[in-house]
């Protein structure tokens, strides 16, 4: 005799779950991977932003050691390469932040790195090379990072404002 139906309590008339269990379940699995798309998001924003204060104070400090070098900042970012820097800082993709109302002095849009140098010191000749007293580079912040608050930023000899 088959012991599965000596019982009636031990008897099952469905096997398997019900509509409504399998709703809840998607549900709820639902529900968590929208919390955690939204928790991943601003993970990779502010990560953006970190690299775009790493590239700036990188940059800075690629700089500098050209000014001690050669006595000047360059005219050009391409100065730098292969010498003082293996590849030139590029801003990461998608652009976070509202800077569209900067008016770059030579172009741009705000959700590039922008390299000029300073119009209001003269250049000079040194080594046969085209030297600037002074340079500025702008980039804009999607969020607040640190102590910098979200939109444009730029990096000075003077250091990061």
């Amino acid at each position: 005799m088959d012991l599965r139906y000596k019982n009636k309590n031990l008897q099952f008339k469905n096997k398997g779950f019900t509509l409504i269990e399998l709703l809840v379940v998607v549900a709820v699995i639902a529900l968590l991977s929208a919390v955690g798309l939204v928790a991943f998001q601003s993970g990779r924003q502010k990560s953006r932003d970190a690299k775009r204060l790493a590239d700036m104070t990188q940059l800075a400090t690629t700089m500098e050691l050209f000014f001690n070098t050669n006595k000047g900042y360059p005219m050009d970012m391409d100065y730098l390469k292969p010498t003082f820097l293996s590849r030139l800082p590029s801003s990461p993709l998608p652009a976070d932040g509202n800077c569209p109302s900067v008016i770059y002095p030579l172009g741009g849009t705000g959700v590039r790195y922008a390299y000029y140098a300073t119009p209001t010191g003269a250049s000079y000749l040194n080594n046969g090379l085209i030297l600037y007293p002074d340079y500025i580079y702008y980039f804009c912040l999607g969020n607040q990072t640190g102590n910098f608050a979200p939109g444009m930023h730029y990096v000075t000899p003077k250091g990061l404002r």
